[in-house]
């Protein structure tokens, strides 16, 4: 199995930094080898119930957590921690732990894709309008951001789609 930093601790029970660059054996798949057995479909959800298995402990709450970041992406993570009935703290530990990385990041991501989806890129592009309206307290917020998401600032990501007609993109594209 390959996998990616995101979601290893949760779904495999390992921590990412362990599995670096290694072949590790995943405990439960001994097990899950020797149960797998039937058609495809009764193999698919026994996969499923395997990598469910585990430690669930705020897997509720994160999900909440996630829904509220997905609804406004510039809230503050204190703001919906205490929505939750957690500390701010207490809440970016468990976040960390069940989806693999933290509330702020996630929130950047998002606001990242919001952006991406606003972006008309033949028109006329209002950056620091923009910056505020999708929670950003400046254009050089955004622009630090935006280029640690897709590596290029958002003007090169402008030059590089206005090569392309607005029938051929998708928002959210980057061009290699």
């Amino acid at each position: 199995m390959v996998t990616t930093p995101v979601g290893c601790r949760a779904v495999l029970g390992m921590a990412p930094a362990s599995l670096r660059c290694q072949v590790t054996a995943w405990p439960a798949a001994d097990r899950l080898r020797d149960e797998l057995h039937g058609t495809p479909t009764d193999m698919l959800a026994q996969v499923e119930r395997t990598l469910t298995i585990g430690d669930t402990r705020g897997t509720e709450r994160c999900a909440r957590a996630v829904a509220a970041l997905e609804a406004a992406p510039a809230r503050s993570v204190a703001e919906i921690a205490g929505e939750l009935g957690v500390s701010h703290g207490h809440l970016d530990r468990e976040f960390s732990r069940v989806v693999g990385l933290g509330p702020r990041t996630l929130a950047r991501i998002l606001r990242v894709r919001r952006l991406l989806e606003h972006i008309d890129v033949h028109g006329q592009i209002g950056w620091t309008e923009l910056a505020a309206s999708l929670g950003w307290f400046d254009q050089a917020h955004l622009i630090r951001d935006f280029k640690r998401h897709t590596g290029v600032t958002p003007s090169q990501y402008q030059q590089a789609l206005r090569r392309y007609r607005p029938d051929e993109i998708e928002p959210g594209f980057v061009p290699m």
